[in-house]
């Protein structure tokens, strides 16, 4: 019996210490001659097989890097259809109804406008669940942890976004408020 409640504790202990909030030290990166934002020191740039392998795009990002384990992602990109104005929260709007559509179960943690380096951003933050059934009636379902913002650069929207599986939401989501704070952009 004893063996069995160490057995228990120690699994406990294992798994609160794996969502518990990554204390991760952040490094400063100049991304492009424009934008540097700081991200993790265990993070690095994708490679393009990661990138083809992980995400389904016609266009290559300005900038994507991955946590060491692979499961936590931090990207950089820009829109390539022009956005007339300067409405963030038009813009908000927008990308929030396209979420609903994306994701079977969206639950909104932030929504709003923030001001960050002297510059306004759209910030949407959620847990996002995806059913997905295949032709032989197998059921998968992905849950993950986003937060993701907005801005608009010379008529282009840029995109800053960090996932998680929605598990890791606890282990990283300080880091990933932390990632976004940190965001210039040269005007």
């Amino acid at each position: 019996m004893q063996i069995l409640k160490s057995a228990i504790l120690y699994t406990l202990i294992i798994i609160f210490s794996y969502n518990i909030d990554a204390q991760e030290t952040l490094t400063r990166l100049k991304v492009t001659k424009e934008i540097s934002v700081a991200i993790p020191e265990s993070f690095t740039q994708m490679t393009d097989a990661e990138l083809y392998n992980k995400y389904i795009s016609d266009r290559k990002p300005i900038a994507m890097y991955t946590s060491r384990d692979k499961r936590a992602d931090f990207g950089i990109n820009v829109n390539s259809s022009p956005w007339a104005g300067n409405d963030l929260e038009i813009l908000k709007s927008f990308y929030k109804a396209n979420m609903g559509n994306l994701f079977t179960e969206v639950e909104f943690l932030t929504d709003e406008v923030q001001t960050i380096g002297n510059r306004q951003f759209a910030v949407l933050e959620f847990v996002s669940v995806l059913v997905d059934e295949n032709s032989i009636g197998t059921v998968n379902t992905v849950s993950k942890y986003t937060y993701i913002q907005y801005t608009i650069r010379n008529g282009k929207v840029l995109l800053f976004n960090f996932t998680c599986p929605a598990l890791q939401k606890k282990k990283w989501e300080s880091t990933a408020k932390e990632i976004m704070q940190s965001v210039r952009i040269k005007s």
